[in-house]
């Protein structure tokens, strides 16, 4: 909330923890919403409600790539979606592009270390890359860029498309310059 500067949300959350990757996949199937296989929480907001959807600990590591979890893994997931609920709080329930809510909730929560672009600016854009390229990049605008900035683009989703190119390509140089 800090980073966003928001000291009170409009509501409270919810925290909803599923015990079954089946019927969680399920209901969100029904909904029409598309549930990847690697899936293991969601939040939603909306000017009625805010809710985390959460798998517990023993049904995520049934999700790909999280066969090795531990319960730190788990509460970095919670600040996450909490960070796509403050995000957008922030920016009145708009969208923003994938790569910076993203970015920001990975960075947010300090779910990456090390920062890395293992994939082209058209899966950036059209949000079909691993989510440390979306840390890698957010994390490049923290390091270079002020919070004031930062908080514009979390509002502006023109301006966010229009430097994304320039953005992928200064994260590339920035890491290889840098070895983070």
């Amino acid at each position: 909330m800090d980073f966003f500067d928001i000291s009170k949300l409009n509501h409270i959350v919810t925290i909803k923890i599923w015990n079954n990757l089946e019927k969680y996949r399920d209901y969100f199937s029904k909904m029409n919403k598309s549930i990847p296989n690697w899936e293991v929480a969601r939040a939603a907001i909306n000017k009625n409600e805010a809710r985390i959807d959460l798998m517990c600990l023993k049904e995520r590591m049934k999700c790909e790539g999280h066969q090795n979890d531990k319960l730190d893994n788990l509460l970095k997931v919670i600040v996450h979606e909490f960070v796509h609920i403050c995000h957008m709080t922030f920016n009145d329930y708009n969208a923003t592009m994938i790569w910076f809510g993203e970015g920001l909730a990975t960075n947010l929560s300090n779910q990456f270390k090390k920062m890395e672009i293992n994939c082209s600016l058209d899966d950036i854009i059209y949000g079909n890359a691993k989510y440390i390229n979306y840390y890698s990049m957010v994390k490049y605008l923290l390091d270079n860029y002020s919070k004031e900035y930062i908080l514009m683009l979390s509002k502006n989703k023109k301006l966010l498309e229009n430097i994304t190119n320039d953005i992928y390509y200064k994260t590339i140089e920035y890491i290889n310059c840098t070895n983070h």
